[in-house]
């Protein structure tokens, strides 16, 4: 063999250990993202069943305990995941007599009011 074709033999070795490990490294990465992203789905899906095995009280019943400390119309209400106590807390927003926007939030595992804001309105 002459000179030329040897290092026509070398580059060919060489690209051919380069795209070996090109693959390697995608498969690592691969690997290593779909572990991660099924680490995550499977937290998500444990922290929802916690939170909802912590559910105590419903919509309704959170409602009524709102209404029970401040008499007026519920607006609206919504859900929040209180990740301090892995529970549900429900944020019921309660117009009063004096057209004044009240947010209460009840706790869904022991029915107690946790908060409460203030909020002007006008009709």
């Amino acid at each position: 063999m002459d000179k030329n074709t040897e290092s026509i033999i070398d580059v060919v070795t060489v690209d051919e250990k380069k795209n070996k490990t090109k693959k390697t490294i995608i498969k690592v990465v691969s690997i290593f993202s779909a572990s991660v992203i099924g680490l995550c789905a499977l937290g998500g899906v444990v922290l929802y069943n916690i939170v909802k095995s912590n559910i105590n009280y419903t919509k309704q019943q959170a409602k009524e305990i709102a209404l029970s400390q401040v008499p007026g119309q519920v607006v609206y209400v919504t859900k929040d995941i209180d990740l301090d106590h892995l529970g549900l807390e429900y944020n019921i927003k309660i117009k009063d007599k004096n057209n004044i926007i009240r947010e209460v939030t009840v706790d869904s595992k022991y029915g107690a009011i946790s908060d409460f804001e203030n909020y002007y309105y006008n009709d």
